[in-house]
């Protein structure tokens, strides 16, 4: 019987279509801190605890919607989810889904990538 490799999580890579763009959403509105270097044309960042790598190499925007195709979701947490909410229709980002109460509400990045930030436990 073979032995089953491990495996250690290293950084969600987000393909995109605007790296700008991109950089603009993840630096400038969600405050992802730019690693020193790059991956050859892309970079890295970390938000928190992830690694995120923006690799401008896709054409089209996902064609995925959310709940109807299988997608990944990227899920943030906040510290006041209604100070996010705000935050965001202030930054002009599309909000896709806000139940009213919360607990999250569901936003898109540039190529509509579907974020759900919810209020953090305390």
């Amino acid at each position: 019987n073979m032995p089953r490799p491990q495996f250690y999580p290293f950084a969600l890579t987000i393909a995109c279509t605007d790296i700008e763009s991109s950089v603009a959403f993840y630096e400038g509105i969600l405050g992802a801190q730019r690693l020193p270097g790059d991956n050859g044309i892309g970079w890295h960042y970390q938000l928190g605890s992830l690694r995120l790598t923006l690799l401008p190499n896709a054409t089209q925007p996902s064609p995925a919607k959310f709940p109807d195709h299988a997608m990944p979701l990227l899920w943030l947490e906040t510290n006041n989810l209604e100070t996010a909410h705000e935050y965001f229709v202030r930054q002009g980002i599309p909000i896709l889904d806000a139940p009213s109460g919360g607990p999250y509400i569901q936003i898109a990045d540039p190529d509509g990538l579907i974020i759900e930030v919810w209020q953090k436990e305390e």
